[in-house]
């Protein structure tokens, strides 16, 4: 850990008047990897080391091969020992490397001898520039995505490895993590010295790569115990709560703090479904995955997607990707509030796709069905909007404005004419659709004819 903080920084950098505290006591630790092999942790033990932070993972591909001798040898010989993972945000989400971290090792346990995970956030060793090609903006939100998972599934923040000049470029004052999170902080000096932007308080200081990644831990043996089993050294994070013995913390818990006013209570814990979270409130729900962020869902909404089952509602649309209680949208449909019938109605799929990239509501007028089976001239699935129809069939296909009304008087998708086989098009001064049973409807000077063309 820091090869590249030494490779960009060297030995004596950043000699600057110190932001952090006075260190008035210390344990000495260290930080190992693939490159330090078989460790001997005896002598380690004997040279007065205490704790230490093994590398777990990189990216989403790579596995340190001594991980479990280092992390289970660590911990026979004594040591408080934790696990860490290298950071490539321009290579997936910070929640997909998070969950991949988590599941390869880096989880925490607060039996007092498992330290937090630790993301190892330091120059680009690859292509890609110091900072991964991110802005200062992604790079803070990538770091909020890996925590925010990590702290959904562990329960506790991990510690953030990095040097002062590194986070400054490349993430600088873009984030509030620094609230809520401890920083691990790299200097090969004599002095701890100036802190990444947003902190005063440092909880290990990394001050020599020779003969191997030396550590400090700003605290005593005592304190360095509790941090390991409670993480008191953390500063409180304020979206966290607890109501009616429910904890709310993380992306969801942040997103309550906004929306506490509508959701009510929450009425059960966070649920972990492998690929993202959710939780249930008196009069609504928050979802959170690392592609969609938090967003809480209430009112008709709510109603129509509990209606569905929880697991069934997700299986069917994903997370949501919006916010709200009368048109919500989620990874794969959207549910909207037809007020006029007074129901709220489901389009997803394909169907929906088309949906949204004819404008939605605005194009199609508010949906007044589900999707439903089509009933014969070439339509397998349909939904029915109040000013037009989307069909899948031979294609999905829109049907609207005067067309429609023709179409529609004419028995729709079972009458005449069948289902569409074209979207609308232009011809001259006409606007023209192909249907199933080989007619062409064509709408010019204000009226729409009808033509057999094929059959």
């Amino acid at each position: 850990m820091g090869s590249q903080i030494a490779k960009h920084e060297g030995v004596s950098s950043q000699a600057m008047a110190p932001r952090a505290l006075a260190v008035t006591a210390s344990v000495p630790g260290l930080d190992v990897s693939s490159h330090d092999g078989a460790v001997d942790w005896a002598s380690r033990w004997s040279a007065g080391k205490r704790f230490v932070w093994a590398k777990a993972t990189e990216g989403t591909s790579y596995t340190n091969p001594e991980f479990a001798s280092q992390y289970n040898g660590s911990a026979n010989q004594g040591f408080i020992r934790g696990a860490y993972h290298f950071a490539l945000p321009n290579n997936s989400s910070g929640s997909a490397q998070a969950k991949y971290f988590s599941d390869n090792g880096g989880g925490w346990s607060g039996d007092g001898k498992t330290l937090p995970g630790a993301l190892d956030m330091e120059y680009n060793p690859y292509s890609g520039g110091s900072c991964y090609g991110l802005s200062q903006a992604q790079m803070a939100s990538w770091v909020r995505d890996f925590s925010s998972y990590y702290l959904n599934r562990w329960g506790r923040y991990p510690i953030i490895y990095t040097s002062a000049s590194w986070w400054d470029q490349c993430v600088g004052t873009a984030t509030s993590i620094s609230s809520a999170q401890p920083l691990w902080t790299a200097r090969y000096a004599s002095a701890v010295g100036t802190l990444p932007a947003g902190w005063t308080r440092h909880t290990v200081w990394q001050y020599a790569e020779t003969p191997y990644d030396l550590d400090s831990f700003n605290g005593t043996s005592a304190e360095l115990a509790t941090f390991a089993r409670t993480a008191g050294t953390t500063p409180a994070d304020p979206c966290t709560t607890t109501v009616n013995g429910y904890r709310v913390s993380g992306a969801i818990g942040c997103k309550y703090a906004t929306a506490k006013s509508v959701l009510g209570n929450p009425v059960g814990a966070m649920v972990n479904r492998g690929d993202g979270y959710y939780q249930l409130f008196a009069n609504g729900a928050i979802t959170y995955s690392g592609g969609t962020g938090a967003h809480e869902i209430h009112g008709s909404v709510f109603s129509r997607w509990k209606g569905l089952g929880v697991d069934a509602a997700f299986n069917r649309l994903g997370y949501a990707t919006g916010d709200g209680n009368t048109d919500v949208t989620f990874g794969r449909g959207e549910i909207v509030w037809n007020a006029g019938r007074a129901r709220a109605y489901i389009v997803e799929g394909g169907i929906w796709q088309a949906y949204r990239k004819i404008g939605g509501s605005t194009a199609m007028g508010l949906p007044k069905s589900d999707m439903v089976a089509g009933r014969g001239g070439g339509v397998m699935k349909m939904n029915w909007f109040e000013s037009g129809a989307i069909t899948w069939g031979s294609g999905i296909h829109v049907v609207r404005g005067a067309i429609y009304t023709a179409w529609t008087r004419s028995g729709s998708e079972a009458g005449v004419y069948g289902g569409p086989i074209t979207d609308t098009y232009r011809s001259g001064t006409a606007i023209k659709q192909n249907f199933d049973h080989g007619y062409t409807l064509s709408y010019a000077g204000g009226t729409v004819s009808a033509a057999r063309t094929t059959g």
